[in-house]
């Protein structure tokens, strides 16, 4: 009778290109937010300014990056969730987590906050047909109360990260007070689906989970919380790409396996999300962006786009660590700041836009320029920040 072989010790050694996959993540939400003044198609009123000179590529790009930007965080997030268990204990984990990850979307939410409903009120007095009276009374209003109507913003995603791990403190502790043979055979069932010779099951089991924790969304993708009562279903959905990525790190191996099948995995994700983005266009069309129901068009769309989001997930990891295995400066700088620009870009994304959109120029130009001034702008905003913070850079 043959035994269950133990994987061999996970290893400790930094993935570079792992962490600086989740700092293009971050990167890509000043894409997808600038991009969205560009958009054809009618207003949902939650933006508050779209340029008179619009392309239906900036609606691809929003769609494409919503749809695999945040799955692959969140795989990340999973990913460093373990191994920081893995290297300070559950303790130390959560210590850490308090520190770099609650503590910092505290803070910068009630920053942030009137900041981004300021620049928001501001452009869209500036596009709305209202006399300067009125448009002085409203403005005024917004400065006197700068925390009313509070909504998550661009920082919802933190709230779901925070509750996923403050969720998987109890797991971990249950887990480990589970008898040997029960945590014998969790291991050998994940080991046989990421590495084993079930592993050709992997993507069509977790895009099939994925999928079902899709249905419920609105419209094709994942929903974007617009308050802080986080639903079920968005919940559900990024928890399983945060147990994606954890089992990813709990599996030795796994890494240099998906180095091995990256062009694979990005070739067959590529193809899907086309048909993602096919099956959520056709949506759009058919229901009227919403407005009437199609069951079965938004069932492909979800199930094509959870394909795409698990193969791309694995296929980015191999290609990340085979280009990126060595740390580099300027890739370094950008994952260092990267959380500082995701952080501070909402209202420029809005602001820069509006100023820039009296430049004899088409869509493509005006998007070309905004995103040079507010990449500039945030660039000198992370070194200005560092010089008062860390004034010593060895530090």
């Amino acid at each position: 009778m043959s035994t269950f072989a133990p994987p061999p010790p996970i290893p400790t050694e930094r993935h570079h290109g792992i962490d600086a996959l989740r700092g293009a993540m971050m990167l890509l939400g000043v894409v997808l937010h600038l991009a969205i003044n560009y958009v054809e198609g009618p207003e949902d009123g939650t933006w508050p300014f779209r340029d008179p000179a619009r392309s239906p590529l900036a609606g691809l790009v929003v769609l494409a990056i919503h749809t695999f930007r945040m799955p692959v965080f969140f795989v990340m997030s999973g990913y460093f969730a373990a191994m920081l268990i893995e290297r300070r204990g559950v303790w130390g984990y959560a210590r850490n987590r308090a520190q770099r990850i609650v503590l910092p979307s505290v803070v910068s939410w009630f920053v942030l906050f009137p900041l981004t409903m300021l620049a928001f009120v501001f452009v869209r007095l500036q596009t709305d047909q209202v006399d300067d009276a009125t448009r002085a009374a409203l403005f005024t209003a917004a400065l006197k109360h700068p925390w009313a109507n509070p909504g998550p913003i661009h920082l919802w995603f933190l709230e779901v990260l925070i509750i996923i791990q403050a969720l998987s403190l109890p797991a971990v502790a249950l887990a480990a007070m589970l008898p040997d043979p029960l945590r014998s055979l969790a291991a050998r069932a994940r080991h046989a689906l990421f590495m084993g010779r079930a592993r050709w099951l992997l993507v069509p089991v977790l895009a099939t989970l994925t999928t079902i924790t899709m249905l419920p969304m609105h419209r094709p993708g994942i929903d974007t919380p617009h308050s802080f009562l986080v639903s079920p279903a968005i919940l559900a959905c990024y928890t399983l790409y945060f147990v994606g990525g954890w089992c990813i790190r709990r599996e030795a191996g796994m890494v240099a396996r998906l180095i091995r099948t990256s062009w694979w995995h990005v070739g067959l994700g590529c193809g899907a999300l086309v048909l993602a983005l096919v099956a959520a266009i056709a949506w759009f069309v058919v229901t009227g962006h919403g407005q009437r129901s199609a069951p079965a068009l938004l069932a492909a769309a979800q199930a094509t786009s959870a394909a795409a989001c698990w193969l791309l997930v694995l296929g980015l990891i191999g290609v990340a660590e085979r280009v990126l295995a060595r740390p580099r400066p300027a890739v370094r700088w950008l994952v260092d700041a990267s959380f500082w620009i995701y952080l501070v870009h909402l209202p420029l994304c809005v602001v820069v836009p509006w100023i820039v959109s009296d430049l004899p120029m088409g869509a493509f130009g005006r998007f070309s320029i905004s995103f040079v001034i507010v990449s500039a702008l945030l660039a000198l905003s992370y070194e200005s920040v560092l010089m008062i913070v860390a004034p010593r850079r060895g530090s």
